[in-house]
């Protein structure tokens, strides 16, 4: 990958519905660019398909990132028995026999069976739970957030996020006009996630998550940092539980790259400790919350 193909992604994961023509504006290069390159990612297995599933923040559901060192000797066998739990959605492993395991979590009541779960099937003697702080506003969404109409919607987008409206409106029985003022307003109100499946592990790049810590005094304002890290900071987690501890997902396409990354945080002056930790390989899983719009959206047959 290179830089355009990282801010296509990065796009794209925010929001897999962005036009392309959006996309070539944004870089100043043809649709017929966009659409090559991400072909190309297609080919090479680092993009796998377009997602919508329905919104965390609608479904009062939370995101938990659960993490550290797995004792197991196979990582293959540890990410398949961790996927047995359908609240897991992602498990990545990376040096040091470090694992990190990414969570949907229905309701707080569940979070210490969950962890406690990760705890024994990863051989993870003192793992990290942290509620990831995604920003998204503290409002209490309705009681039912979704109509019928909307639940299947989001089913015929659950495989495809990029289906055209009219194919929608043809299979759920409604005008295009009906489908995009739904759409619209499940996205406005984020009730709907619609993302890609992402497998950088595929490519030849480094993924680095650096572990790094704020000094008391200090203040991360993530948005300087992206601004000044890009292309290579994808993005910083921070957690609601774990005041002053972030993990900065990066990306390099080679270790002299990583090692002057490294270098520049670690001058930022905000951090106390600034701990790099190099990415092997994940998966992705299906969790509940695809079986909830299966359950919800699927046509009567």
């Amino acid at each position: 990958m290179d830089e355009t193909d990282v801010f296509i992604v990065l796009t794209l994961i925010a929001n897999s519905r962005t036009p392309y023509q959006v996309l070539a504006e944004r870089l100043n290069i043809s649709v017929n660019a966009v659409h090559k390159r991400l072909q190309a990612l297609i080919d090479e297995g680092i993009v796998q398909g377009f997602t919508a599933k329905p919104g965390l923040f609608a479904l009062g559901a939370f995101d938990v990132m659960i993490y550290g060192q797995s004792r197991t000797n196979s990582a293959s066998d540890t990410m398949k028995r961790l996927s047995a739990n359908d609240s897991v959605y992602w498990v990545a492993v990376a040096s040091g026999h470090y694992l990190y395991v990414g969570c949907y979590v229905r309701h707080i009541e569940e979070l210490e069976g969950i962890a406690e779960f990760i705890r024994q099937a990863a051989e993870m003697p003192e793992p990290k739970v942290g509620i990831v702080n995604w920003g998204i506003p503290n409002v209490r969404p309705p009681e039912e957030p979704f109509d019928t109409l909307d639940w299947q919607i989001l089913y015929q987008l659950k495989d495809d996020s990029r289906k055209p409206l009219t194919e929608i409106a043809e299979a759920v029985g409604a005008s295009a006009k009906t489908v995009r003022r739904h759409l619209d307003a499940m996205i406005k109100k984020h009730y709907i996630e619609l993302s890609l499946g992402w497998y950088p592990d595929k490519g030849n790049d480094i993924m680095t998550i650096f572990h790094v810590k704020t000094r008391p005094s200090a203040r991360l304002e993530q948005r300087d940092l992206s601004k000044k890290y890009l292309p290579h900071l994808l993005y910083t987690v921070t957690f609601s539980n774990l005041p002053g501890e972030h993990l900065m997902v990066t990306w390099t396409r080679s270790m002299k790259e990583l090692k002057e990354l490294k270098a520049r945080i670690e001058e930022e002056g905000v951090f106390e400790s600034v701990i790099p930790s190099i990415l092997y390989t994940g998966e992705i899983y299906p969790t509940w919350r695809d079986k909830l719009t299966e359950e919800q959206g699927k046509p009567p047959t």
